[in-house]
């Protein structure tokens, strides 16, 4: 039999057993084949184990390059012949693998599943061994054999889910020397199956994810709306923070009504001092302001109705009541008005949200939920004691609108309704104190998402609304706090009675009010309003502020021990009369809460909801698969436990982590840590230390040697030590990764740090002048060369000094890193500053030419100074030898002692104290006689301090002296060389570099710099070239005539192709391939607008040749208009202009400003326009003896504008001959015949229903509707607007003309019929005489609605009212005679809407 091995996982301790994540789907087969012995006690080799660790299992796809790497890389680890990949098919009941076909193309080859030696390991836990599988009964060599190859020995492991399914296999075959398969390789397979396992089972779950992403997102956004999705990008705080500015000034400047906005918007707004009807007047007020009663026709009294029915639903409870109600609408409306919350949410969300906050609390008795689900109240029975209160309060908000008079949806189409009612009901059921965690689980999962909906962020606005009291001023927050208090103590009162437990803070007899306020602030409000101020930011300056001043105030009182209402109310008069201020109590709350951070009431991370499978220290910025993963709390596996051997390698904090995150160092890897060692070394830090190592290497020796001593020489040895250390590792590490260095930089590096050697004293060691030094050399007959090599070594002494200079290079570099560090520091200056040219010109980058000459230069210098001196200090002539020598010679040569003694002493006394000419001090003399030597004065001198002399005749006769002084000389003359050469360095590379880089190298860079952020940005504006007064264009540089051409023909491109044309620009100047300007086309979403000049056929048959002057002055005027307001013009049709205003690709917000901002545009084109008057204010330049001034002196121009939002194709149009860069969409053309209509509506500007649902609130206010209509060309029904610059009252001027008096002539009524029209007259006429603008307009909004109803003879008799008071409107006028020509009776079938034939 042969032997097989069922090889157990091994654990801790030597035990082995199943692991919980492992089961097999059936029993393992045991006992089939006899095993054999297995060596169980050899180790995971620690090199195979770190090898295993770098495999990083992370991506998996079915293709033959997956299955091939991973089976060479187990193969690798097991060091066998073969390995192969096997995958489970479930369907077929197969094994299979990807295998490279005879025809190269990928191929699955099968095996089955129930034969074969490899099939044993699908149905058990463990692997197997075989050592010899011819002997095995269960080998198949049909099925288990690979074509060409011979099996011996074989190793398998089943690869598993989590949940212990078997989804594939590993086989091993041969090892490559002949032997068996180990227990260690089996450990091999273990760890290498769980990783690869998790990486295929990860790549089904991305699968997975990427298939279900829309199931996915309905579950986690419950009523999920695509259309209402808000895609959250990468972007700053400040964007959000700053507000919408051009927003307010376009409101502003196009003279809508601001009413008075800024009372109400005001977080000190105290319902409380209001009566009901200037409550009322709120709620009117801000759904003018959000112009919502023109955006859903809502009939202002039907409106006056649906308020008081819900006000009167109301209860008189202390706190739930209506004043509840009015200020929850009041801060919903400022969290949209005054936190650009506006800016994500449509007209549609707005509307629901004021409705939901007004009604999202009636009917509420003062008695929570849970009080009524305890006792069992008919609300409770009625709604299951489920959101008990909330769902009643939704009920009776839409059986209101069943009242007759109170339907303000009743305009509202079948499926907007729905969708209405659906929203409103989530809304209101969402302020149920029980979902308060699970909305900020919501609403964070979104965020984290990146993906919110207008749905749930309008549900967060609303509940943080309810909850928001504590956020308001003092003196309107503790307001609320009394009234929640009291009511709190009803229904402890209530529980009380009726024998239940007294719910918490509402027992009167144990009244803590700060506490309560303190717990409801710190548990609730505080981790709400940061949350959403992470979304919103501009709620922290609003709420955040205030929020910390009341946990101030209400942590005061808590010290205090002031607990009860009573109590409050005391401290606070009495606070107020001591400060004699008003309602605010006292500026020390102000100043606790201005002290306190926002983190002090935060509620924890670790206290907050987790969202479930998501940590709750997760990074914000991850990647759209991780966070879909999190969705379904997909985690992977926990991993089978290892060997001993592997659990004293592995980290214990990392013991239940993937394997495959444990260690990698792929190609990825090795470049970003090549990446991550040079910014490391261009880091300031390090470069700083550098530049110190390196001053100190060119200047300490010499310092040392000039003004310090001895003593100090071992600290100094020690720190050029280091400094040496330092240079090796930076060069090295410069080695690493640094491109190029190694061709010159390197080498000087090299020199410069070699140099560093000779100045470490306890490397090179101390020459010996004692005496036994001297024997030593003597003995060794070495006295007589080392007198020749002081001479030689005098002059390398002077070589090396040179080569020490080589130090300086490394200067040369940091001098680099210290200019871009203040090129760098120059830019932050900049981005600050209003000049955004000179910003520009600091950020513009080095180009390859400029760096390659000025490196080459660099480098000439730095090799032609360091030649130099070189060469003299090669070819300097050594001083001859002095009369000391000469004399110690002469000393020797004599034989009588007697005399030699004497001259000896002459010797000594001549040179034992130095002089001006010889600075020198003898201090030994060795050779003739006794031994003369000055006690102690060599052991204070350095080696280099000792000059040792011997007599020519007699080596043996030797002389040491003391030259510490010129040695100091010498020291002082280095380092003064030090630093000139320094300068030289510095000031030759300067001065070489400078000629060449203003002449050449900057024209080129600019030029380069310009192509290059005109190939990222085509709309980049470019400074026009400013030339000197009378220079001619002969004398300018041939480089800056290319500077000026290149930048003549970007303008150029720009102007000639426009935004549309932006890609072609992009794309051309980016690729340095062929020209190809037929770029492919793109979808976008934009405002599309356009412009016609009327009777331009007369004004061009009168004009001739000046008809130019006529069309560009008319040109200038609307792009510059538009340019300005953020749009782009686009083609110039003669008479007609296409404009564009590009939305902003994804994301949520709804960029109503750029709407606000192209009807300005507009507007502004038209007042202009208008106050030019007659044509020749148009013709600047025109000849004054032209024809045409007599003729056309009094033609006045007029213009016809149309506004229209929808999607074009962006690209070009035409060949490579000639193209055009335009927009193809039936929406371009909508916006022309937009512009037609106004000549038949006979006013200057046309707006369609889908351009302004894009305007803000305010400005929508101002826009009427025109008529219901067709296009040619769509079958789609849509209703056009006319947008009112002015008030109503300026239509009531000038009486009625001509026309009007006609057509009012053929419409007769009288008051009966009035009557029957169900037409109120005195209603209309305080309507007429009320002072605001949205009451009025509500009389045409009613003969427009009863004209598209159908009813046109009550229609009538409302123009004609409405014409009666303000004649000179011709919007009403043209109604009016359209109803006139159909004999004021709708057509049969009539549908709301007729044909506009009219191109």
């Amino acid at each position: 039999m042969p032997a097989i091995s069922q090889v157990k996982p091994m654990v801790q301790g030597g035990s082995s057993r199943k692991s919980s994540l492992s089961a097999p789907r059936k029993a393992s087969i045991t006992g089939f084949f006899s095993s054999s012995k297995v060596n169980t006690t050899q180790s995971l080799d620690p090199d195979k184990f770190s090898s295993l660790m770098s495999y990083h299992a992370v991506d998996f796809e079915e293709s033959v390059e997956c299955f091939q790497e991973h089976s060479n890389k187990l193969k690798t680890l097991l060091e066998c012949e073969a390995c192969n990949l096997y995958l489970v098919n479930e369907k077929e009941h197969q094994l299979y693998t990807i295998m490279k076909g005879k025809d190269g193309k990928p191929t699955k080859v099968f095996k089955p599943m129930d034969r074969g030696l490899g099939s044993q390991v699908v149905d058990q836990v463990d692997g197997l061994i075989v050592d010899n599988v011819q002997l095995s009964p269960r080998w198949d060599s049909t099925i288990d054999e690979l074509a060409m190859f011979t099996t011996s020995s074989y190793l398998a492991w089943p690869l598993r889910s989590p949940s212990g399914e078997c989804i594939g296999s590993i086989e091993a075959r041969n090892k490559i020397d002949k032997s068996a398969f180990s227990t260690s390789d089996t450990q091999v397979a273990q760890i290498f199956a769980q990783q690869l396992s998790s990486a295929i089972v990860r790549s089904k779950q991305n699968a997975l994810l990427a298939d279900r992403d829309d199931a996915f997102r309905k579950a986690y956004e419950k009523n999920f709306d695509a259309s209402e999705a808000i895609v959250l990008k990468d972007r700053e705080r400040e964007a959000r923070l700053s507000g919408d500015a051009s927003l307010n000034f376009a409101a502003s400047e196009l003279g809508v009504e601001t009413m008075s906005i800024s009372d109400i918007q005001r977080w000190d707004y105290d319902v409380f001092t209001k009566s009901m009807e200037e409550l009322e007047m709120l709620f009117i007020d801000i759904f003018e302001d959000r112009g919502l009663f023109g955006r859903f026709s809502i009939d202002i009294k039907t409106f006056m109705a649906f308020t008081k029915n819900i006000v009167m639903g109301y209860n008189a409870t202390p706190y739930h009541n209506h004043f509840h109600a009015f200020d929850v609408m009041h801060v919903a409306y400022l969290f949209i008005s005054t936190c650009n919350a506006d800016g994500f949410l449509e007209d549609f969300n707005v509307l629901s949200l004021l409705v939901g906050a007004i009604a999202h609390d009636v009917g509420h008795d003062g008695y929570n939920n849970a009080f009524h689900a305890t006792t069992m109240s008919e609300l409770a029975i009625t709604y299951n004691s489920i959101s008990i209160l909330e769902n009643y309060s939704a009920a009776f908000l839409f059986r209101t609108t069943k009242v007759s008079g109170c339907d303000i949806f009743e305009r509202m189409d079948n499926t907007e309704l729905k969708k209405l009612r659906g929203r409103l009901i989530e809304m209101i059921l969402d302020t149920d104190a029980k979902n308060h965690f699970i909305l900020m689980t919501r609403f964070k999962h979104g965020m984290e998402m990146k993906q919110l909906s207008r749905g749930l962020l309008s549900s967060m606005i609303l509940h943080i609304s309810d909850v928001s009291n504590p956020t308001r001023p003092n003196s309107v927050s503790r307001k609320w706090s009394f009234a929640v208090q009291e009511e709190f103590f009803r229904q402890g009162d209530e529980e009380k009675r009726l024998g239940l437990a007294v719910s918490p803070f509402m027992d009167r007899e144990y009244e803590n009010l700060p506490r309560m306020q303190g717990a409801f602030i710190d548990a609730i409000v505080s981790p709400v309003f940061h949350l959403c101020a992470e979304f919103l930011p501009l709620i922290e300056k609003n709420c955040i502020k205030n929020m910390q001043v009341n946990r101030a105030f209400w942590n005061k009182l808590q010290n205090k021990q002031i607990l009860t209402t009573a109590d409050v109310k005391k401290d606070i008069e009495r606070g107020e009369a001591e400060a004699g201020q008003g309602t605010d109590n006292g500026e020390e709350v102000e100043q606790v809460g201005e002290s306190l951070s926002s983190k002090n009431f935060r509620a924890p991370e670790g206290e907050q909801s987790a969202i479930p499978g998501i940590p709750q220290n997760a990074p914000k910025e991850v990647s759209d698969k991780q966070r879909k993963m999190s969705l379904i709390a997909l985690k992977d596996s926990q991993t089978e436990n290892f060997s001993m051997q592997v659990a004293m390698m592995a980290e214990e904090d990392e013991a239940h982590q993937p394997i495959s995150n444990f260690f990698s160092f792929s190609k990825r890897d090795h470049d970003a840590f090549k990446k991550k060692c040079c910014q490391w070394l261009d880091g300031n830090w390090v470069q700083l230390i550098m530049l110190f190592c390196t001053a100190y290497a060119l200047i300490a020796d010499d310092l040392s040697l000039w003004i310090g001593d001895k003593e100090n020489d071992g600290a100094l040895s020690i720190i050029t030590f280091v400094v040496l250390i330092l240079f090796t590792l930076e060069l090295l590490l410069s080695m690493y990764c640094v491109p190029e260095y190694m061709y010159f930089f390197f080498w000087l590096d090299l020199i410069a740090a070699l140099s560093l050697i000779p100045e470490i004293g306890f490397l090179v060691g101390e020459d010996d002048f004692s005496s036994s030094g001297a024997n030593k050399l003597e003995e060794h007959g070495t006295l007589t060369r080392a007198g020749r090599a002081a001479k030689a070594g005098a002059r390398a002494g002077r070589v090396a000094r040179v080569l020490r200079l080589i130090r300086l290079v490394r200067i040369i570099k940091l001098f680099k890193w210290m200019t871009g560090y203040f090129k760098r520091k120059a830019q932050e200056i900049m981005d600050h500053s209003e000049d955004a040219d000179e910003a520009e010109e600091v950020d513009m980058k080095m180009s390859n030419v400029g760096r390659k000459m000025t490196e080459s230069i660099t480098k000439k210098v730095i090799l032609a100074v360091i030649f130099m001196l070189l060469m003299f200090s090669l070819f300097e002539d050594l001083p001859t030898p002095d009369a000391r020598v000469w004399q110690l010679d002469d000393i020797t040569k004599l034989r009588n002692e007697t005399i030699r003694e004497e001259f000896k002493n002459n010797y000594i006394s001549r040179y034992i104290s130095g002089d001006s000419d010889n600075p020198t001090t003898l201090f030994k003399l060795v050779g003739i006689g006794d031994m003369y030597e000055k006690e102690g004065h060599m052991a204070g001198l350095r080696s280099i301090e000792i000059e040792q002399i011997w007599a020519p005749s007699n080596n043996s006769v030797y002389a040491l002296f003391d030259i510490s002084k010129e040695s100091q000389n010498t020291a002082m003359h280095s380092f003064i060389m030090t630093l000139v050469v320094t300068a030289l360095l510095a000031s030759l590379s300067m001065l070489f570099s400078r000629d060449a880089y203003t002449i050449m190298i900057k024209p080129i860079e600019k030029m380069k710099h310009t192509v290059q952020k005109l190939s990222e940005n085509p709309f980049l504006h470019l400074e026009k070239l400013k030339k000197e007064d009378g220079k001619d264009i002969k004398d300018e540089n041939e480089t800056d005539m290319l500077e000026a051409a290149i930048t003549k023909m970007a303008r150029l491109l720009q102007i000639g192709f426009g935004s549309a044309g932006a890609e072609i620009i992009a794309n051309n100047l980016s690729d340095g391939g062929e020209l190809n300007p037929m770029v492919p086309g793109s979808k976008i979403e934009a405002i599309f607008g356009f412009c016609d000049i009327r009777e331009f056929t007369f004004a061009t048959e009168g004009l001739q040749q000046d008809v130019m002057l006529f069309v560009n002055k008319i040109a200038e005027i609307t792009h510059k208009h538009v340019v300005e307001s953020g749009g782009a013009p686009n083609k110039n049709i003669g008479d007609a202009f296409l404009l564009v205003w590009k939305l902003k690709a994804g994301g949520g917000e709804l960029q109503k400003s750029l709407f606000d901002n192209a009807l300005l545009s507009f507007m502004k084109i038209i007042d202009e326009i208008k106050k030019m008057g007659n044509l020749a204010a148009f013709m600047e330049g025109a000849p004054e003896n032209a024809s045409w001034r007599s003729s056309l002196q009094d033609f006045k121009v007029h213009m016809g504008f149309g506004l229209h939002m929808g999607w074009a194709i962006e690209g070009s149009i035409g060949s490579k001959v000639k193209v055009d860069a335009s927009y193809l969409s039936p929406h371009v053309n909508l916006a022309s015949r937009l512009e037609a209509a106004t000549k038949q509506f006979k006013v200057p500007l046309l707006m369609s229903e889908d351009f302004v649902k894009g305007l803000t609130g305010s400005a929508q206010n101002n826009c009427r509707r025109v008529d219901s209509v067709t296009f040619k060309g769509s079958n789609e029904p849509m209703k056009i607007f006319h947008f009112d610059s002015e008030a109503f009252e300026e239509f009531a001027k000038g009486g009625q003309s001509d026309d009007v008096k006609a057509l009012l002539a053929e419409c007769k009524w009288d008051k009966a019929q009035a009557k029957a029209k169900g037409i109120d007259l005195a209603e209309v006429d305080n309507l007429f005489g009320s002072k605001k603008g949205v009451l009025v307009k509500q009389i045409y909004d009613r003969a427009f609605e009863s004209y598209v109803d159908g009813d046109w003879g009550k229609a009538k008799i409302i123009l004609v009212l409405w014409l009666e008071r303000f004649p000179q409107d011709k919007v009403a006028a043209v109604l009016l005679e359209r109803l006139k020509e159909a004999g004021f009776q709708a057509p049969p079938g009539w549908p709301g809407y007729h044909a506009l034939t009219e191109k």
